[in-house]
């Protein structure tokens, strides 16, 4: 029976993992929240709805120190204002 030769493609194997050393820097990637993200993008299309994924991005981003904070702060905001214009043209 012939084997098949390796792919040149194909991943190595994995080794050993060190442990990084007191020197090193290590980085901790943090996902970003979905409703801060949503929030930001219904600001601009419906801006109420913009309001309630901001505010649930904002309890997430508090609550499970996912990333995103700063989207959801600008999503409420922009949510809020263009509400308001809307308001004020059509009032």
């Amino acid at each position: 029976m012939s084997q098949m030769p390796a792919s040149p493609y194909a991943s190595p194997a994995p080794g050993p993992v060190a442990a990084p050393s007191a020197g090193q820097r290590t980085e901790v990637v943090r996902s970003t929240d979905v409703m801060a993200v949503l929030g930001l993008v219904f600001a601009f299309v419906l801006p109420p709805l913009g309001i309630v994924f901001s505010a649930l991005g904002l309890r997430n981003t508090g609550r499970d120190g996912t990333g995103g904070r700063g989207l959801a702060i600008a999503g409420m905001l922009l949510s809020l204002l263009f509400t308001a214009a809307v308001a004020l043209i059509f009032v």
